[in-house]
């Protein structure tokens, strides 16, 4: 595998590093929607690459290396050696979630397939839509990913394939072959509190009680002095849901509370009856969840990666800061310096956890897929 990386810029392509990747079969793009919906960058992309398949997403900001970067779009070209790929747009309306990942694994799950990667917009219920994809594909092979960002906005989100980029719709990649190998690992790094609770009245992605008590009330007496910045302090504390096979934790981000109904209003789905554990911000403990990541998905005796796909929550940069390209770094150190990397941050994040081969939805935390092409 071959990687070529660009930035597009004041109206051209510049090359980041050296062009390894000659004939690539893909090029994954991530970059601010207003530099997207602007259109130039794909002709010229186009004119150097004239077959291959132009996978775009929109971002909360964009990563190469080590570096954050906002206001451009980063073209990174990828050349597989013994892989080949297969790639959809996928248009959806209305609540399709379950019954489009049904559609979508159909379509993907044959014999030698090695890895796929999606990329949605926020209009799609994404955990609905997993749980058709992993009933259809088993674990048969890994799935990641990640929602697409609008920056701080939250205005609108895009995916396109090739000329067509679009709102309602989401990007498949699947890749097909013995020879690829990918690893994956989604950590937050955030810090548990107060005792381990039971969801006893939900609706899709709305907490109404834990412990048959309501839940806004309860998290407003844990924010304390912090509940009066309610909605926007509430990225501070997410909440993490207890996988019950794993025991794994798997974060949720709370997206909006309703007065009026006593309740959250989470970025993803939480299931009737789960456990349940209260989270806050601890910087340190967020950077070093970027370097277990990086450290738990790699395979020692492979080597270095050859590439490496970060797709971190937008609500981690918020809280970070000035600390955010800290997180990069530390990544970036434990991936080692041939590997080549790229991403975003996202509104959500699709990945397996550890002892589990489903993908799964989280929030809050940064995920790392690694791909070695053996």
């Amino acid at each position: 595998m071959k990687v070529s990386q660009y930035i597009w810029k004041e109206g051209q392509w510049e090359l980041k590093g050296e062009n390894l990747a000659k004939n690539p079969q893909l090029c994954l793009l991530f970059g601010t929607r207003e530099e997207i919906e602007e259109g130039d960058y794909y002709n010229k992309l186009r004119s150097k690459y004239s077959n291959t398949e132009i996978v775009t997403c929109s971002t909360a900001g964009n990563i190469i290396g080590e570096e954050l970067i906002d206001e451009v779009i980063i073209a990174n070209c990828i050349e597989l050696e013994h892989t080949r790929i297969e790639t959809h747009l996928v248009p959806f309306s209305g609540d399709s979630g379950k019954s489009l990942g049904t559609k979508v694994g159909e379509l993907i799950n044959k014999e030698d397939l090695a890895y796929v990667l999606v990329l949605s917009t926020n209009k799609l219920n994404a955990g609905r839509f997993l749980t058709g994809v992993n009933e259809v594909i088993g674990g048969s092979a890994p799935v990641s990913g990640g929602v697409a960002g609008d920056n701080f906005k939250f205005e609108k989100t895009i995916v396109g394939l090739n000329e067509t980029v679009e709102e309602n719709s989401i990007v498949v990649v699947s890749f097909h072959g013995s020879r690829l190998h990918t690893y994956h690992s989604s950590r937050g790094g955030w810090d548990t509190f107060g005792p381990k609770r039971k969801v006893t009245k939900c609706d899709g992605n709305v907490l109404y009680e834990v412990d048959e008590k309501p839940v806004l009330d309860l998290y407003k007496e844990y924010l304390g002095e912090k509940s009066k910045e309610l909605p926007g302090s509430a990225l501070h504390f997410p909440l993490a849901i207890i996988d019950p096979v794993t025991k794994e934790y798997i974060v949720r981000g709370v997206q909006d509370i309703d007065e009026e109904k006593n309740a959250l209003i989470l970025f993803g789905d939480i299931p009737d009856g789960a456990c349940i554990h209260l989270m806050r911000a601890n910087f340190d403990r967020v950077i070093e969840g970027a370097s277990s990541a990086a450290a738990e998905s790699q395979k020692a005796e492979l080597g270095e990666p050859d590439l490496s796909i970060l797709i971190s929550c937008v609500a981690r940069r918020l809280v970070l800061d000035q600390l955010t390209e800290e997180e990069l770094s530390e990544a970036k150190n434990a991936l080692g310096d041939k590997t080549k990397i790229c991403g975003f941050y996202s509104y959500s994040e699709l990945s397996p956890i550890v002892g589990d081969n489903a993908c799964h939805l989280h929030n809050q935390t940064m995920t790392i897929t690694n791909f070695y092409e053996r």
